[in-house]
C-alpha cells in the first residue's frame, strides 16, 4: 500500500507477518515473541519487570498501551519509521550546518552519533532525574532499547528487537549525504 500526503513523501506498509519471530541480530527476542504478539506489547513483561524508574515505567506503558491495538510497521520514502515504537522522550537533532559549525569540518559517523546519545541521554536524565550516566542505563540495561535518530532528524528510544530486526537507514546517512 502506497500513500502520498501534502508532504510529497511516499508512505508504504511492508508485508510482515504476525506469525514471523524476530530473532538473530545479536540475540534479540530471545523470549521468542511473534511480531503479532511485539507489536501489541513492544515492550514485554520480561523487561517491565526490570523497570524500577517511575517515570521510566510510565514511558514503557505508554508505549504498551498505544500500541494495543497492534502497531503497523511502515515505510516512509523507503525506510522503516519507527516513530510509533518510540518510547519516552524525542529530541530534535541538529542540522548538517550546525553539526559542522561544532566540529570545524564534517563529522564522522560516530561523532555525529555521540551528539545525538549525548541530547537523547541529557533529556531523560532531565525528565526522570536520573544522572547522565543511570539515563543511558535506562535506554539499553532497563529498558533494552536503543537510541534511534530517524531520517527526518530525531531520536528517541525504541524496543531494541525492532531496531535491530528492521534494517534501516537514518540520520547519520542523511548528514553524511548517503541517502
Amino acid at each position: 500500500m502506497i500513500n502520498t500526503h501534502n508532504s510529497g513523501a511516499h508512505f508504504t506498509t511492508p508485508h510482515i507477518s504476525d506469525g514471523d519471530v524476530p530473532a538473530g541480530s545479536g540475540g534479540i527476542n530471545r523470549e521468542g515473541y511473534t511480531y503479532g504478539q511485539l507489536r501489541r506489547m513492544p515492550i514485554i513483561p520480561e523487561v517491565m519487570r526490570g523497570v524500577t524508574d517511575p517515570v521510566v515505567r510510565r514511558w514503557a506503558e505508554e508505549c504498551n498501551a498505544r500500541n494495543r491495538a497492534g502497531f503497523v510497521m511502515r515505510k516512509t520514502d523507503g525506510e522503516y519509521c519507527f516513530d510509533g515504537l518510540h518510547v519516552g522522550p524525542k529530541v530534535r537533532l541538529p542540522d548538517k550546518d550546525a553539526l559542522q559549525r561544532k566540529f570545524g569540518r564534517m563529522p564522522s559517523a560516530a561523532e555525529i552519533r555521540e551528539v545525538s546519545y549525548s541530547l537523547l541521554r541529557e533529556e531523560i536524565a532531565r525528565q526522570t532525574g536520573l544522572s547522565v550516566t543511570k539515563a543511558a542505563s535506562a535506554i539499553g540495561n532497563m529498558l533494552d532499547c536503543v537510541p534511534h535518530e530517524d531520517i527526518s532528524g530525531w531520536v528517541y528510544m525504541v524496543p531494541n528487537w525492532a531496531h535491530k530486526w528492521f534494517r534501516h537507514r537514518g540520520y547519520v546517512s542523511r548528514i553524511l549525504g548517503e541517502e
